[in-house]
């Protein structure tokens, strides 16, 4: 069964960081119905330690617009990399069950908003992660790019009608990646809009 990505892009009017994951947990894994959703994923615990806001709600609705929010006071914007897909393991959630059948147009997302200037990814490890899914496209598109380091942060940065996009692949925030939250924590507040 191939999945089309179920919440596309989220750019508020004041975008300047654009967050890219690389493909939304199984449905099963919800917790409400919008960008990072899953039980075990940390992006929201470390949002809300980073950003000193304590969210009220967990599930549903109002948790997703109270993250929307957050997001919108902050100027950041989110989306992912993969826009269909197949899992090759029904019951797996792993970014490596992943077969990627169309990309996102990220390059799209930043020609329309040219206000982002700095692009995260969550995740590198493996073929099927952001960081790689992410070059590739730039690769697709003979957009030329450097990156400066092996492992995360792996900073990089790159031209795109006269402006330069730094981008920053990050620690994952998936919960299999838990013992390296401190460290992600640090990494994300680093590059994300300030906190003030």
């Amino acid at each position: 069964m191939i999945e089309t990505h179920p919440f596309g892009v989220f750019t508020p009017a004041n975008v300047q960081c654009l967050v890219l994951g690389s493909f939304p947990t199984r449905t099963a894994n919800w917790r409400f119905n919008w960008f990072y959703p899953g039980r075990a994923n940390f992006f929201w615990r470390m949002l809300s330690e980073i950003y000193g806001r304590k969210f009220i709600h967990t599930t549903g609705d109002a948790a997703a617009g109270e993250r929307r929010l957050l997001c919108e006071e902050k100027g950041i914007g989110i989306s992912d990399v993969i826009y269909r897909c197949r899992r090759k393991v029904v019951t797996s959630s792993k970014d490596s069950d992943l077969e990627v059948i169309e990309k996102m147009n990220v390059l799209k997302m930043l020609r329309e908003h040219k206000t982002i200037h700095t692009v995260i990814l969550t995740g590198s490890s493996g073929p099927v992660s952001a960081h790689r899914i992410f070059y590739e496209h730039l690769t697709e598109h003979k957009i030329a790019f450097t990156v400066n380091d092996t492992k995360p942060p792996i900073n990089g940065h790159f031209k795109l009608e006269k402006r330069t996009i730094e981008v920053h692949s990050l620690y994952s925030t998936s919960g299999i990646n838990i013992g390296r939250y401190a460290e992600a924590k640090e990494q994300f507040k680093k590059y994300l809009p300030a906190t003030e």
